[in-house]
Order: C-alpha cells, then sequence, then structure tokens
C-alpha cells in the first residue's frame, strides 16, 4: 500500500499542475505525464500512465481511493482536489 505522505505529495503535484494550466480536470495519462517532468513518478514509453493506473488500482482495491479520483468505463479522471469538499464518513448500521 502507499505511504500516506507520498500520496498527499503526489496529489499537491497534481493540483498545481492543473491550477497552473487552468484545468479542472485531468485523465491519468496527462497526470503520470505532469508526475513524470515533476521527478515524482516515472511514465514508461510503451504504455503512458501505467505506473500511475497501478497505483490507482491498489488504492481502489484497498478503499483508500480519494474522493477527487474517480474510474468511469475504465477511464481513470482526476478532479482538483481543492474544489471537493471534505467531510468526514459515517457509517451507519
Amino acid at each position: 500500500m502507499m505511504d500516506t505522505g507520498k500520496l498527499q505529495t503526489l496529489q499537491d503535484c497534481l493540483d498545481e499542475y492543473m491550477i497552473r494550466t487552468g484545468r479542472h480536470e485531468i485523465d491519468e495519462i496527462e497526470a503520470n505525464l505532469a508526475l513524470a517532468h515533476a521527478g515524482l513518478l516515472n511514465d514508461e514509453d510503451q504504455h503512458p500512465g501505467r505506473p500511475l493506473r497501478e497505483i490507482l488500482i491498489r488504492l481502489r482495491d484497498s478503499n483508500h481511493l480519494p474522493q477527487n479520483i474517480k474510474q468511469m468505463y475504465g477511464l481513470w479522471k482526476i478532479k482538483l482536489s481543492r474544489t471537493i469538499a471534505k467531510y468526514p464518513l459515517i457509517l451507519q448500521f
């Protein structure tokens, strides 16, 4: 599983990239490219976005995926996390 501090570092880098480019949502290929330019996560030439996809799949399977990241129809969409309202998860039985 991924360290919480490293996940927050990746999230902050993606937020800064989206603010700088004026975007509110990006896909995993563009996100992995931005992380590779920042030197945080290497990208593959043959399969662009694969390293980030593998991290997101592990987070999804362990139920630790941040709420600003969604998988829809096989595509990952990453939204600007600063626009997402933070709220505690309340379990009702």
